[in-house]
């Protein structure tokens, strides 16, 4: 159960908290003043996404340097709390990951760790597209959904969609360098591993 959620520079938000009823809650108000963006931080900090763009930069208030979100919530028998750190391009944080993110103030290596913490579903218009849609929307519905419920799945996912990515630029580039071809068979008997891992 959510409880609270404080949000800093996160999309038109410079600064702000609510407290959240134990019981249902309605978010109501005018076009533009912020509901789906109050929706997409409940949603980062369960997910480690955000529904509505793939880039973090866009989730920064505009002007702002970084953003900050935290909650806190009952999960797993106990209070738990929840934060994510997005920064921006700039070269004041080029040091620096373009997101950290902690359960109980410990850092996370990945969005994996949020796995099971905090475990939301959404339903937006658009998702009644994926009926008439391609099976690719359909597909990330599921793997939303699995990747909150299984910690496991969403580290394999994470890693195939890696390996994926790589063999396909070795496909892609392989005129101009014909030795990349030599790792093909590494990255085949990986993709089957983690697939199979996938697959269960």
């Amino acid at each position: 159960k959510l409880q609270s959620l404080q949000l800093y520079d996160f999309r038109s938000y410079e600064t702000d908290s609510v407290q959240l009823h134990p019981g249902v809650n309605l978010i109501v108000g005018e076009n533009a003043q912020g509901k789906t963006n109050l929706l997409e931080s409940v949603f980062y900090l369960s997910t480690g996404k955000s529904f509505r763009t793939a880039r973090n930069q866009e989730l920064i208030r505009f002007g702002a340097e970084f953003a900050d979100l935290s909650c806190t919530l009952f999960s797993g028998g106990r209070e738990q709390s929840l934060r994510a750190v997005l920064f921006s391009g700039r070269r004041l944080f080029a040091n620096r990951r373009p997101r950290q993110l902690y359960i109980g103030g410990v850092k996370q290596r990945s969005a994996a760790g949020l796995s099971g913490v905090l475990t939301t579903v959404l339903f937006c218009p658009d998702d009644l597209l994926i009926l008439k849609s391609g099976s690719s929307g359909r597909r990330k519905i599921l793997d939303t959904a699995l990747c909150q419920l299984r910690p496991g799945y969403a580290q394999a996912l994470a890693e195939y969609q890696k390996l994926y990515d790589s063999k396909s630029r070795i496909l892609k580039d392989y005129h101009d360098a014909p030795s990349l071809l030599e790792l093909l068979p590494e990255f085949n008997y990986r993709m089957a591993q983690v697939g199979a891992i996938l697959i269960s």
